[in-house]
């Protein structure tokens, strides 16, 4: 497999990251998930799909890692900003010591930059991303206007992933405002880059 992306994808799924593959292949490994995070950290602004699987394993998983191992691996091998960012979006939903500890050691990118290349790419989606960019970010140093989470629906277990975005100021639509918070159901999966 030549893709690092597909790759880290594959290895998500088998450490049990809510990630959807047309096929699992059997011959990848996930590696410990300390190193597969640092690893992540490197890729995540190439792919959205892959920052929010990482955000949500982490989220559900933070009690199982090793916080000196994953810094270590990240000062090797992955970007520090991200690892801050990913932890600091975690903790809002599962505030845990260690991603306090995390936060503390990482530091924020050298200069302010979209979080995501796609959006460096396009004048249109960066002015967007400029006029609503997230607090989250900001903080460390980057701009991005999504941010998702999934979540369980009272206890239901059913799982839906829900996106959290600013729309732009004037965001209309045949006179009635745009929600800026939309649902969809998403069993077990986070959804696709856009």
């Amino acid at each position: 497999m030549e893709n690092p992306i597909d790759r880290l994808f594959q290895e998500w799924h088998r450490l049990g990251g809510r990630v959807l593959l047309a096929e699992a292949d059997s011959t990848i490994y996930a590696r410990a998930p300390e190193k597969l995070i640092a690893d992540s950290t490197a890729h995540s602004r190439q792919s959205g799909r892959l920052t929010w699987v990482v955000l949500d394993w982490l989220m559900r998983h933070i009690e199982d890692i090793d916080e000196h191992k994953l810094l270590r691996e990240t000062q090797e091998c992955g970007d520090l900003s991200v690892l801050g960012v990913l932890c600091d979006a975690a903790r809002q939903r599962n505030p845990d010591p260690k991603f306090d500890w995390l936060i503390r050691a990482c530091q924020p990118h050298a200069e302010l930059a979209p979080f995501f290349h796609r959006v460096a790419r396009s004048p249109l989606a960066l002015r967007l991303t400029r006029e609503n960019s997230l607090e989250i970010f900001r903080r460390w140093n980057y701009i991005c206007s999504e941010l998702r989470y999934l979540s369980d629906e009272a206890g239901s277990g059913n799982q839906k992933a829900v996106i959290i975005a600013r729309p732009p100021a004037a965001s209309t639509k045949g006179g009635r405002e745009l929600s800026s918070r939309r649902t969809r159901e998403a069993p077990g999966a986070v959804g696709k880059d856009k």
